[in-house]
């Protein structure tokens, strides 16, 4: 198990161990250095990104197998340690991974290489191996794919404004390499109050700004055998998956959409939504503190807030569990005026998890997980939040389906009541909070997406009408050597 839990002594250690700047800028190490020129697999600490979700677990089920297939035959005391974050850690923000680098100064300091990845993940052990030896272990370096923002983003706090592809930082998706003096080092320092946010939004660039620190550190290495969706011969790790397929879409009937409005946007950004994606069911609902025949939009008595709207969201829960003609639909979809969403393919990603057990999916962000310990996750209600009616029936069975104030988030509020009910959220990163070049092109072409939000200079349609363009990686997915092979259903997925 990875422990958050370190004894004063180890603090002393670790400042013995640390790295530290010579008088002419090289970077040495108080205690014996590893020998990078003997580096072997079990030198390597392996860990996977992963969730508990069942779908998500067959899912690290998979990866288990394919790496274990490829170190089978090594004897055991030459097999390297592979955790994963849903069993390996009791940290709330293991996600992010900053949390995780003092656990590996303490509890991993002899391993050479830390090396982190997703769940859909694919690496050539070998080739990985070949590309870190080049690399002295004892010497700071962050490997792994660089993206780069196209414009300055919300989504990163507009870091950069001036020069916003100048700061390269990391796809999980294709993994990333910390040399054991740079997971020392950081490990020491974390968690550094000079970081002030305590919200989580993206973590692999907040991990990235952690490790520049400011100048002070060292910047992202990009290698080109780190690979996403550009896959070759050459790379040692790639992310074959740009869409998952589970079998046939569920049935429109079986998800009901409720979107959130009030009467100053009913003839601005209802229009678009009736326009575009809103056509694409029969079973959608407006809700406004005005009632609106015209569109038409349905008042539950809650008044419009200019923030927060979660009395009106958790009125949307309650009403979805209590009206009979919902009884026998098995998911549910709340979006907000300026989501822009591709349902059918919203359809086809949950066939793959099952609506018995209590799921809240969308894109997961964070509050008070990356420094502290105590703090929840939630998902953030731009991208769209979905919900099995198990998870609705958990929170109003509960008493949890209420709200502080009318105004209070409803999304972190969410968050905060699935906490208590130790019901884990599912992340998908499918879905997302901002605009398209809000992203970097490289980590969209990766990921086949489910949905934007907001209509702030740009042009919601023309979003739509892109993300609406059929890509023949839905159903087929691309594998090593650039052929294609269909992914294993959710159902036939192996348990280890």
């Amino acid at each position: 198990m990875i422990s958050v839990k370190i004894a004063p002594w180890i603090f002393l250690l670790l400042f013995i161990v640390a790295t530290v700047r010579s008088a002419d800028g090289d970077k040495t190490d108080k205690v014996a250095k590893v020998k990078p020129k003997g580096l072997g697999l079990k030198d390597i600490l392996f860990v996977v990104i992963s969730q508990p979700n069942s779908y998500h677990l067959q899912r690290s089920s998979e990866f288990q197998k394919h790496f274990g297939d490829q170190i089978k035959d090594l004897p055991r005391a030459d097999r390297p340690e592979l955790l994963f974050t849903h069993k390996d850690s009791d940290l709330i923000g293991a996600f992010t991974i900053l949390p995780l680098l003092p656990v590996f100064a303490q509890d991993f300091a002899n391993s050479s290489w830390v090396f982190i990845c997703e769940e859909e993940t694919r690496l050539d052990l070998s080739k990985l191996l070949a590309v870190l030896i080049k690399y002295d272990p004892n010497q700071e370096y962050f490997l792994g794919k660089a993206l780069r923002d196209r414009e300055a983003t919300i989504i990163h706090h507009f870091a950069n404004a001036n020069n916003p592809s100048s700061f390269a930082y990391p796809d999980f998706g294709a993994g990333i390499a910390l040399s054991r003096a740079l997971f020392m080092s950081v490990g020491l320092r974390w968690p550094d109050d000079s970081v002030k946010s305590d919200f989580t939004i993206d973590p692999k660039h907040e991990l990235a700004v952690v490790i520049q620190n400011g100048g002070k550190g060292v910047d992202l290495m990009e290698l080109p055998e780190f690979c996403t969706f550009d896959i070759s011969e050459n790379c040692a790790s790639w992310y074959p998956m740009k869409f998952p397929d589970c079998g046939p879409e569920i049935s429109e009937d079986d998800l009901a959409v409720a979107v959130k409005t009030c009467e100053k946007f009913h003839e601005d950004r209802v229009p678009i939504v009736k326009e575009t994606w809103g056509k694409d069911t029969k079973n959608i609902e407006y809700f406004s503190e005005k009632e609106d025949p015209s569109i038409p939009t349905i008042n539950l008595g809650i008044p419009n807030t200019e923030r927060g709207h979660c009395g009106k969201t958790m009125a949307i829960l309650r009403r979805w569990l209590k009206e009979k003609k919902f009884e026998k639909v098995s998911w549910f979809l709340i979006a907000d005026d300026d989501t822009i969403i591709h349902l059918k393919r919203l359809r086809k990603l949950l066939a793959c998890y099952n609506p018995k057990e209590p799921v809240h999916l969308g894109e997961v962000y964070g509050y008070a997980v990356a420094k502290k310990n105590w703090g929840y996750t939630y998902i953030t209600g731009g991208g769209g939040m979905v919900f099995s009616r198990e998870a609705i029936n958990q929170l109003v069975t509960n008493g949890e389906a209420d709200c502080h104030a009318d105004d209070s988030p409803d999304d972190m509020t969410l968050g905060m009541r699935y906490k208590r009910l130790d019901i884990s959220l599912v992340h998908s990163p499918y879905f997302h909070q901002a605009r398209p070049m809000d992203y970097s092109a490289d980590f969209l072409e990766a990921r086949t997406p489910i949905s934007f939000h907001k209509h702030w200079m740009c042009d919601p349609k023309a979003v739509y009408a892109d993300l609406m363009k059929e890509r023949d990686d839905i159903d087929r997915q691309t594998n090593k050597r650039g052929t294609t092979t269909t992914e294993t259903s959710a159902e036939k997925h192996i348990e280890l």
